[in-house]
């Protein structure tokens, strides 16, 4: 799993916190510090990357709820 974000931000940091508490190894990107993977990543909401963004078993999840995520680790096999 990838976890593309901006570290500053409050939904990631909760999203990194609550991935860390289920004990779900992930890769963290900071897309400030990778410019090149932000513009990679903006097709995936229509062309503006606001929000983060997490690859997941195929999936791509463009600011999920702590539910769509559980649900798509679930589904992949991680929880």
């Amino acid at each position: 799993m990838i976890f593309y974000g901006s570290r500053w931000r409050g939904i990631t940091m909760m999203m990194r916190r609550y991935l860390d508490r289920a004990g779900v190894p992930y890769r963290f990107v900071d897309w400030d510090a990778y410019p090149e993977v932000r513009s990679q990543l903006e097709w995936a909401p229509g062309g503006r990357l606001a929000s983060l963004t997490i690859k997941v078993g195929g999936q791509v999840l463009v600011q999920p709820s702590t539910r769509e995520l559980a649900l798509a680790l679930d589904w992949s096999g991680y929880r």
